[in-house]
């Protein structure tokens, strides 16, 4: 995050924020959205690449996500076990 601008910065804890409070208030499809827009910030958060993962509606784009953070950080211990969850559900 240190290659961000402090307006950058300040947009990706905004936008991380509010993806939050629609999360908790179990509105997933805004969280979707603001995840989405706080990643073209900062494409190289695991963080955002996980919760993005708790909040899309496919077992594809949940996927992807996961695969997105070991891309990241190959031994994201989190990632890997919802990775293998995801696996073994799938035919």
């Amino acid at each position: 995050m240190n290659d961000l601008s402090n307006e950058e910065r300040e947009e990706f804890i905004r936008l991380c924020q509010a993806a939050h409070a629609a999360t908790v208030a179990g509105r997933n499809h805004d969280a979707h959205l603001y995840f989405r827009e706080a990643i073209k910030i900062f494409p190289l958060s695991t963080n955002v690449w996980l919760w993005l993962a708790k909040v899309v509606d496919t077992e594809e784009d949940r996927r992807v996500a996961l695969e997105n953070v070991l891309a990241i950080d190959p031994n994201h211990k989190e990632a890997r076990r919802r990775l293998a969850e995801i696996n073994r559900r799938s035919p």
